[in-house]
């Protein structure tokens, strides 16, 4: 509407054609009153004082709203809403939409949260536990302050749906039925996603109940028993049925299978790798999964005063800090530095807490015996009767492991440096007991014949198809970290890859599957939510790019510092084997959720409308935004202000 306001005149003794300005705010070439042009041009005149109203000087003013010139015009490049993905995202080996239910949290939208989690998780109580978080690597907040406590958001939202009650069975949808032999992480994800796909699926096990490794080969101070127990209900309650105490390719030959339709193998590896040295089968020489299996079984064996626990991984840690919780003095034997310790540093940490001796760069050259005394001779009489053999290891009890340093050379395949022994630095570790944690494999003679190999792992295409017809793999048995995280992740590629097959089969699906599609970035795992097309979360213009550091406008957040897990006190820890890790109570989860950068994702932070110039940013009913190109002429502004990464400037037209 026009603007009723005074305007300011000419200043004094200056002609109207002389009261034009240039931008600057300098008078042009003209006439004062009285003088010739070149007088004022060699004289110097003094400037009249402007007549002003209320003190403000002349200005212009336009008499409309600023919508009358439309400046779309000018603009070769204009800004688009694009959803990227997240690093946390790509970097996740399950396969979860992690930025997904931040934001769902962030906004109050607890039970939506959890089930987008469930989505592409089946144990999120499990891995909020026991999951390394190599999604926190890649956040990108880490730069900036600290990494968003993943694991531990994840483990609220994993407690909260076990407290939620169980959901209905599955549909089923399909006649197919499918066998997952082995239940541990990787069958029972493949389960969890097959039966929620519409088939039917028996999960065989050997243990006389399900679980696998999360049961039996990770310690209870990690993982409690009752919250496995609460998500294998969940699992049930979908129709997933469960055959335990059952030996495939046992008692149960493999033949017996073909009642299925496919088969996805997930027995895991669980003979554990010699140490290759002189001496290691004397009595007190054992496996260390053998003494987590033992525990887990319920049972408390007697280790003596000194146990020397020879490995690096994560496995050697739990039998380290097992070994703690049963009386023992720990040493921990590793060949090369701690900086090369496959172990999780939150584990050696622990370990460390807790009173384990690390001794690095040293190996095992011999396990030392020693005569048994009298008494112990006789109790080793009936076993000394058997044979020779027998009789030589019973006349002998341990004494020690003979050792060397180890000096760094050159990198081998791996990529590290190889150790070597140095000569004449040979010392005793005195030991009782000796867990041998060098590694595991699978048991080849209990696999189907035929299945192909590459080297010791079963060799698998991306969805985890053998090549051998009707079977897939996953978990510990193919070329992957043996980690819970990636044996979930890669049941869940199987059962997509399961589902594919048959629908292919079936004739009810082309092989035309774009799996860098269904990826999350392109180094991400599969989304199940991608596969079956019915994404919850509203997207625009979505983009499988993940967004890097430099996309990110730290200038609109503010430093906050990570919350913390609350830890069971030490001595409290070490008195048994109750939970150490007590994680975030739920306020400080939501607090934390509040941290995520929401990378490359519009969460309606409203600061691309408040920069725009010229009001081509409008909120549509939705809560969303839209650009009004007739006005908007492509400064930039708004994608540059974006603090993460969810606007991009593209060429016109393009």
């Amino acid at each position: 509407m026009p603007d009723d306001r005074p305007i300011a005149g000419p200043a004094r003794g200056v002609s109207p054609a002389a009261a034009s300005t240039t931008p600057g705010g300098r008078p042009v070439a003209g006439t004062v009153q009285g003088a010739p042009r070149a007088a004022v041009q060699a004289t110097p005149v003094e400037r009249p004082i402007a007549d002003t109203v209320h003190g403000v000087p002349p200005v212009a003013v336009s008499t409309t709203t600023t919508l009358v010139n439309r400046t779309g015009s000018w603009k070769y490049i204009r800004p688009v809403y694009q959803d990227k993905v997240a690093p946390c995202n790509q970097g996740c080996p399950v396969g979860i939409d992690i930025e997904g239910y931040m934001n769902l949290l962030r906004e109050g939208r607890t039970q939506e949260a959890i089930e987008l989690l469930l989505r592409e998780n089946p144990l999120p109580a499990v891995t909020g536990r026991v999951c390394y978080h190599p999604c926190e690597d890649g956040c990108n907040r880490r730069g900036f302050d600290d990494a968003v406590a993943i694991h531990a958001v994840e483990r609220v939202l994993g407690d909260l749906a076990l407290a939620s009650p169980l959901p209905p069975p599955a549909p089923r949808t399909w006649p197919e039925t499918v066998a997952v032999v082995g239940s541990g992480p990787a069958g029972l994800a493949c389960a969890y996603h097959l039966a929620r796909l519409g088939y039917g699926v028996t999960v065989y096990e050997s243990e006389l109940e399900p679980g696998g490794v999360l049961r039996y080969g990770i310690p209870e101070y990690r993982l409690p028993k009752q919250v496995l127990a609460r998500e294998l209900e969940r699992i049930r309650a979908l129709g997933v049925s469960f055959r335990c105490g059952v030996q495939v390719g046992g008692e149960l030959p493999w033949s017996a299978l073909a009642e299925h339709h496919a088969v996805f193998l997930a027995t895991g590896v669980h003979r554990s790798r010699p140490l290759g040295v002189p001496g290691e089968e004397l009595p007190g020489v054992r496996a260390g999964l053998d003494l987590l299996s033992e525990v887990n079984h319920g049972l408390r064996p007697e280790l003596g005063r000194c146990v020397v626990v020879v490995g690096g991984g994560n496995t050697a840690m739990d039998c380290a800090r097992t070994a703690v919780r049963l009386g023992a003095e720990v040493t921990v034997l590793y060949r090369r530095s701690r900086a090369e310790m496959p172990a999780n540093e939150e584990e050696v940490f622990e370990a460390l807490r807790e009173g384990v001796h690390f001794e690095f760069l040293a190996a095992p050259v011999e396990v030392m015996g020693e005569e048994r005394r009298p008494e112990e001779e006789a109790l080793e009489a009936i076993r000394a009767s058997f044979d020779e053999e027998d009789a030589r290891r019973s006349a002998l009890r341990l004494a020690g492991l003979r050792c060397t340093r180890m000096a760094l050379g050159e990198p081998d395949a791996s990529g590290r440096r190889r150790p070597v022994p140095i000569p004449g630095s040979e010392f005793l570790v005195p030991a009782d007991t000796v867990l041998c944690a060098v590694g595991e494999e699978a048991d080849a003679d209990a696999l189907p014949e035929g299945l192909p190999r590459d080297g010791g792992a079963v060799a698998v295409d991306a969805l985890g198809s053998t090549g051998l017809p009707t079977f897939f793999a996953g978990g510990d048995l193919v070329d992957q970290p043996h980690t819970v995280a990636y044996a979930i992740g890669s049941g869940k590629r199987a059962a997509l890859g399961i589902d594919r097959w048959l629908r292919i089969r079936a004739g009810e699906l082309g092989d035309g599957t774009d799996l860098a599609e269904l990826r999350y970035g392109p180094a991400g795992n599969v989304s199940m939510t991608r596969w079956r097309g019915d994404d919850p979360v509203q997207r625009v213009a979505p983009l499988n790019e993940v967004v890097t550091p430099e996309r990110i406008n730290t200038d609109h957040f503010r430093h906050a510092e990570r919350h913390a897990d609350r830890q069971h006190p030490l001595e409290q820890a070490l008195g048994g084997f109750d939970e150490v890790n007590q994680g975030l109570a739920p306020e400080e989860a939501l607090a934390e959720s509040r941290r995520c950068f929401n990378c490359g994702v519009c969460n309606a932070c409203e600061l691309c409308l408040i920069f725009c110039h010229d009001i081509a940013i409008r909120r549509r009913g939705d809560g969303r935004f839209e650009i009004d190109y007739e006005y908007c002429k492509g400064c930039g502004v708004c994608s540059a202000e974006c603090p993460r990464g969810a606007m991009a400037m593209t060429r016109e037209g393009l």
